[in-house]
């Protein structure tokens, strides 16, 4: 028995020898040829053969080679049913030492050839599959059943593994088939990359005919030859796109093209990694999309673009069966309304989703559609109110669909979450408001603006002549009429008063800021406010420490602080208490100025005044700002006190709060942006205002040039200055001032110009006039400082800037300090 075994070991190492010299070099069907020559040669029987199942023909198989007698055979198909290979396919090892045909009375073959003995082997997949058979036959009865089956799962292995090939190429070719029929037939522009470099390796039919290019073409351009150059069109651009998808990141993008005859088109472009015929390529899925990228342009440039609705499905899907019980919960309903799928089917649909004050309705609903066949939401979208996991109820919009079940009808929800709907339409009506007060008080600021210069212009004239006339009566020794003229004078500096306070709210006029601490000037403030308030007034007083300075003219501080609490002390009729504070924030977030409706955050000091009156009406509140809107009677307020408060906060980049205080009364927040610790005191810069009144002396003397459009000044002026005692040369035009300047810039001792002039501006003439003559003094007026500062304007050359309504007595100490000795 040794001797037996040592043998077998002896032929299976001699077998594997064989096997390994004879098949290294085979492979297909000559390698299924020499296996079953080998097998027989080795068993010495009289047939071997490897067969293989036929796919698309159930319970047959195919040989794909036999050895019969020695020689090579015919491959043949056969039923498997009535033959020993049903016990081997898909099963193990079957062996019939003798006896086969006998065994197997439907197997004809077995008959015809008188085999008597049988052994087979399966052949499977790597991952189990079957695949077919091998085995050999014999005439006589087979020896040794060990040995046998040895042999043959050495061939089998050998023969599984090369079949398993082969059924990887025919995939593999019928794969590259089917995808070749695609590439050629597809109406998708379709290109092919090399998988490393990028370059275009083929293309189909429809991306010559899209492009102009022929297939030849194709394969000698970049990426970048079909983009439109423009970033990122360009080659730069696609080889990013391409390394993308190279990762194996999916790439879908919108490529601006050029086609060879030089036209851009808009194309849609999906990129994908691929294998094909066995090599890695990257595929470009290219479709036009002009039309629809024109449409989309010509959208967003529509006026009506902002009322685009995109319509789209409702993300929540929720099923109902006649009793009212929850039957479908889809993954956008779990994440909505917190509940998993699995604990809400078959509960009352009420019970899990509807707040509770709708519940009745709810059943009252779907009673009366069961009766009637109708209902409120069918055909059509509804909001609605849900009610989440946590209790939370939120607006949804709701349509529901009926479909009949074999259980009667399902009732299917279509629900959508509008909660950021509804906040955004609320967003846009406050912005919408917002910006309606904006461009309200900007027009009025405007207007006032344009009133208050004209008007600036005509009091220069009036308050003007009447000093002259003044001046003269005094002279004569009228003391009556001189108390006549004076009265009117008094009225129309108090004119001039209410135009400044027009001026402050147009933003016309900033006066001097200066860093300063808000507490300090705040207490110096209310020491003045003594004779405004009653004394059955109280007064209480706050300051936090610390706080940080802010940037304000001081005089500003006094105007705000005397115009709120007169406001205050009219509210409450004389009787209450005040309370003024000041204190810092460190951040307020999204809070809304009451003036400008402007959403407002940052770092601020506040300055509050409190009252205790009756509070402030929605009507008045809207419109408190404005000019000239007053709630007094007629004759008992000029309406601008918190006109100017706006005109001067805003100037220096504040906002005002106002509340209505639960107890009653109302509340000014006064927010002015606080400066950083960085910011040092600094002087309050050069004071272009002209030295207080001097008594007039001796008659002044001199040539001056006036230019001015407005008739009524320019006169005003001239009549004057020559009651002074100079020569005036009046201009109302300032090109024509211009030329005649440059035809004799000596001619002159000192020029006084308008600032507001068409044409040219008072500062753009002096310019012209300082290049010709550098040593001119030169003094500008206008009837508010628009943009101009003490820098600028002494950069320039200017000596000095005044305002209109024009101060006669300071015009001459200035004019005795620029002109000549006399």
């Amino acid at each position: 028995m040794p001797d037996e075994t040592h043998a077998h070991r002896n032929d299976t190492d001699t077998l594997l020898i064989q096997l390994a010299l004879g098949l290294a070099g085979s492979s297909g069907q000559a390698l299924f040829a020499s296996i079953v020559q080998y097998l027989a040669a080795t068993l010495e029987v009289d047939l071997a053969f490897v067969g293989r199942t036929l796919p698309d023909s159930s319970g047959h198989m195919q040989t794909l080679a036999v050895s019969l007698d020695g020689r090579i055979s015919d491959n043949l198909e056969y039923a498997i049913e009535e033959t020993p290979c049903r016990e081997v396919l898909g099963r193990g090892f079957h062996f019939v030492r003798h006896g086969v045909a006998e065994a197997y009375p439907g197997d004809n073959m077995l008959n015809q050839l008188a085999l008597s003995g049988y052994a087979g082997c399966p052949l499977n997949a790597s991952n189990g599959r079957p695949l077919g058979v091998i085995a050999v036959l014999h005439r006589q009865a087979l020896p040794d059943r060990e040995r046998v089956e040895t042999i043959l799962n050495i061939f089998a292995s050998r023969a599984a593994s090369e079949l398993e090939r082969l059924e990887a190429d025919e995939a593999r070719k019928r794969s590259d088939i089917s995808y070749r029929a695609i590439f050629e037939a597809s109406e998708d522009c379709i290109f092919v990359h090399d998988f490393n470099t990028g370059a275009i390796v083929d293309v189909n039919p429809a991306a010559c005919r899209a492009y102009g290019y022929s297939r030849e073409e194709f394969m000698t351009l970049t990426p970048g030859d079909l983009g439109s150059g423009e970033p990122p069109y360009t080659l730069e651009g696609a080889a990013a796109w391409i390394e993308t998808a190279r990762k194996g990141m999916p790439v879908r993008v919108e490529w601006h093209r050029r086609n060879k005859d030089g036209s851009l088109h808009w194309d849609e472009v999906v990129l994908k990694r691929a294998i094909i015929g066995g090599v890695e390529r990257i595929l470009a899925f290219t479709r036009e999309i002009t039309d629809r990228k024109l449409r989309e342009d010509a959208l967003v440039k529509s006026e009506d673009r902002m009322r685009a609705v995109v319509e789209a499905a409702l993300d929540c899907i929720i099923g109902m069966d006649a009793d009212g019980h929850i039957v479908e919960f889809n993954p956008a309903a779990e994440s909505c309304f917190g509940y998993r799928r699995s604990d809400v089917l078959g509960k009352s649909l009420a019970d899990v989703v509807i707040p509770e004050r709708y519940r009745a309705a709810h059943q009252a609903g779907l009673a009366h559609h069961l009766a009637t066949g109708q209902g409120p939401f069918l055909g059509r979208r509804v909001n609605v109110a849900a009610r989440r996991a946590n209790g939370e109820e939120f607006p949804a919009e709701l349509a529901i669909d009926v479909a009949r079940g074999p259980n009667g009808p399902i009732y299917i929800g279509y629900l959508r979450d509008i909660s950021l709907h509804v906040r955004a339409e609320a967003e846009r009506q406050r912005l919408e408001t917002q910006l309606r007060q904006t461009q309200k008080m900007e027009a009025i600021g405007q207007l006032a603006g344009g009133i208050a210069h004209d008007f600036n212009n005509i009091l220069t004239s009036i308050l003007g002549y009447v000093v002259l006339v003044l001046d003269k009566l005094e002279a004569r020794g009228d003391s009556k009429l001189a108390g006549y003229l004076s009265n009117a004078h008094q009225s129309g500096l108090r004119a001039r008063d209410l135009i400044r306070q027009l001026l402050t709210f147009s933003r016309g006029q900033r006066g001097t800021p200066r860093p300063l601490d808000l507490s300090t000037h705040v207490q110096e403030a209310i020491r003045l406010l003594g004779a405004s308030l009653p004394s059955s007034m109280t007064l209480g007083v706050s300051f936090a420490p610390d706080t940080r300075r802010v940037m304000l003219d001081p005089v500003q501080i006094e105007q705000i602080l005397m115009n709120l609490c007169i406001n205050a002390r009219d509210a409450m009729q004389g009787r209450g208490r005040l309370e003024i504070a000041v204190s810092g924030h460190e951040h307020l977030d999204r809070v809304s100025c009451a003036s400008c409706r402007q959403t407002v955050s940052g770092r601020f000091v506040e300055l509050s005044v409190r009252d205790d009156g009756p509070g402030i009406t929605p009507g008045v509140m809207e419109r408190m700002f404005e000019p000239f809107f007053s709630t007094k009677e007629a004759g008992k307020g000029s309406g601008m006190g918190l006109a100017m408060v706006h005109g001067i906060v805003h100037e220096h980049g504040g906002h005002i709060l106002v509340e209505q205080m639960p107890d009653g009364g109302a509340n000014f927040r006064i927010l002015l942006p606080s400066l950083d610790e960085s910011v040092q005191e600094y002087a309050a810069g050069h004071d272009t205002r002209p030295a207080a009144p001097m008594q007039a002396g001796s008659d002044l003397s001199g040539r001056i040039l006036i230019v001015d459009d407005e008739d009524a000044v320019g006169q005003f002026m001239r009549d004057l200055l020559t009651e002074w005692g100079m020569r005036v040369t009046l201009f109302n035009s300032a090109l024509a001032a211009r030329d005649q300047f440059a035809r004799a810039p000596h001619a002159f001792d000192l020029a006084v110009l308008d600032q507001t002039m068409p044409g040219l501006t008072g500062l753009e003439l002096a310019q012209d006039m300082l290049l010709l003559r550098p040593d001119l003094p030169i003094v500008l007026y206008t009837g508010y400082r628009e943009s101009l500062s003490d820098e600028e304007i002494e950069a320039i050359g200017i000596r000095a800037l005044i305002r209109k309504p024009i101060d006669t007595a300071a015009l001459r100490a200035l004019f005795e300090g620029l002109l000549p000795a006399t």
